[in-house]
């Protein structure tokens, strides 16, 4: 830690003094107070930690030559090392007598916050690189091999990756990202997480089936949010984390298609709907939509529309369509020669029913 912020030196003077019952000062090694147990001395000089940090040793300071100091009362002024470099001086302010027995337990405490503060730092930085390290990935561009070595990125094993989506279009996530990532590193280290500029958050999980995977990162999320959040998996990839983001990113589009937010889907129970949209087909879904309008523009196309989605689900069973739209089979029959004489695609012809599927997946 090369740098002392005024956050973390006042954490320092709070938990020193209640201990001690002193006040507590923290300097730069420049001599400049930034915490103090006397909140007027913060900015001034202190003369006498200026000579700690060249020293390398403590300063004792009696009343008699506190006067030599600029800036300085009595009192026991140490270093604090933290990397075998002096990066702050700690000031106890009393009889040297009386404080002398708590030097070295308030230089401890100052040591111990600054090497904590050290590491949270050199994890965030770290995560930082992740994350960017992915979405470089995920933009298509190439990175060193050394660079994933270097970050513990093993690009060779499969991976699945789990996108969450708030349900709101701008609605605010409720939770750390980088607190979560650091956790799912303690017990999944192979696990990758980042949020993206959209604010989606994307898992890239190691060899985890799709349902594991789905349920594993909702997991991580508080309960009063995850209840809330559409998830998707995509196809698992090897060498290939932009491939396991656009799979869940599309099957996550497709099964909002089908069903209002929130969503729960994988991609292989939409393998065809997935496919298609992460085509982004521009004049094909023109074409598409063309054959659909008819259908669209009708009085009864909800009722159309819905007969026509669950004759797809079951699979062209007209008997399944019936029993699940509660209708008589010939009412739905007499609804896709509706369909057919609107669009001029029969649905009981299997390439027919491939391009109204699509339209559907289109619209």
């Amino acid at each position: 830690m090369n740098t002392l912020d005024q956050a973390t030196a006042q954490r320092i003077v709070d938990r020193a003094m209640p201990v001690i019952g002193h006040s507590v000062n923290v300097m730069t090694p420049d001599g400049i107070i930034i915490a103090s147990g006397d909140s007027q001395r913060v900015g001034a000089i202190h003369q006498a930690a200026r000579k700690v940090a060249e020293t390398c040793a403590p300063v004792v300071i009696t009343e008699q030559e506190a006067c030599r100091y600029t800036g300085t009362r009595a009192g026991v002024n140490l270093p604090v090392e933290v990397g075998g470099k002096i990066v702050a001086v700690v000031g106890i302010s009393g009889t040297p007598d009386k404080v002398l027995p708590f030097a070295d337990l308030v230089r401890i405490t100052a040591e111990l916050i600054l090497e904590q503060a050290s590491l949270i730092e050199v994890g965030r930085q770290r995560r930082h690189q992740i994350e960017n390290t992915i979405l470089t990935l995920l933009n298509g561009e190439p990175v060193a091999e050394y660079w994933l070595t270097h970050l513990s990125i093993d690009l060779r094993k499969p991976r699945i990756a789990v996108v969450l989506e708030a349900s709101e279009p701008h609605q605010p996530w409720l939770t750390d990202i980088t607190s979560l990532a650091r956790d799912l590193e303690r017990i999944e280290p192979e696990t990758l997480v980042i949020q993206t500029a959209d604010q989606k958050i994307v898992f890239f999980f190691s060899e985890k089936p799709a349902q594991d995977a789905l349920i594993a990162a909702l997991a991580r999320l508080p309960d009063n949010i995850s209840a809330s959040v559409s998830a998707a998996t995509g196809a698992v990839f090897s060498n290939n984390l932009k491939a396991c983001y656009e799979s869940a990113a599309a099957t996550l589009q497709a099964a909002k298609q089908r069903s209002p937010a929130p969503v729960r889907a994988c991609y292989e129970d939409l393998p065809l709907a997935t496919l298609w949209r992460s085509l982004q087909p521009k004049w094909q879904q023109e074409q598409l939509n063309q054959a659909l309008r008819p259908l669209l523009n009708h009085p009864r196309s909800d009722q159309y529309l819905k007969t026509l989605r669950v004759f797809i689900a079951a699979e062209g069973d007209i008997q399944r369509c019936a029993q699940q739209l509660h209708l008589h089979r010939n009412s739905v029959r007499y609804r896709l020669k509706g369909i057919e004489a609107l669009t001029g695609c029969s649905p009981f012809r299997i390439e027919d029913l491939m391009f109204l599927y699509l339209a559907l997946e289109s619209n």
